[in-house]
């Protein structure tokens, strides 16, 4: 996604006709529980900071199979989030009970893994040229219209 990510940024975000929104796929254990986690509890502080969390993770993915609770507090400091707050929603069971909450509704609707992109009801699944995504967005914009 970071190959057609920034092209769909670009295209139908910066304009403002499509939003982007994350939807967390928790299908490798705690490492994606505990990075999910921090990437919502960094979007608490700066809906920016959450997206800045998923993408040094992102380039980091190795890292996470290891990452402790001190691992992910650090990389929130070091992007400038506030260390106090950041803990306090990261050790909240309510913070926790919220990113598995998410994940239910993903399996609930026949999501079960990654990448999976839906597109108001149209589902692409895998790592999908930008041309295929641009055909499916420009429909949905096109029948949108009045």
């Amino acid at each position: 996604m970071l190959g057609t990510e920034p092209q769909v940024i670009e295209r139908y975000v910066e304009d403002g006709r499509v939003k982007i929104v994350f939807w967390p796929v928790l299908n490798h254990g705690n490492p994606s529980v505990y990075s999910t986690l921090a990437a919502h509890c960094a979007g608490a502080q700066d809906p920016a900071q959450f997206w800045q969390m998923h993408d040094v993770f992102f380039e980091n993915q190795n890292d996470l199979w290891s990452a402790t609770r001190d691992y992910f507090v650090q990389t929130a400091v070091s992007l400038g989030l506030d260390q106090a707050v950041f803990e306090t929603c990261y050790d909240s069971p309510d913070s926790l009970a919220g990113v598995m909450a998410l994940d239910s509704i993903r399996r609930d609707r026949g999501i079960f893994g990654q990448p999976t992109f839906d597109a108001n009801g149209l589902i692409f699944a895998g790592a999908l040229p930008f041309e295929q995504f641009a055909a499916a967005l420009d429909n949905q914009l096109a029948e949108a219209s009045p």
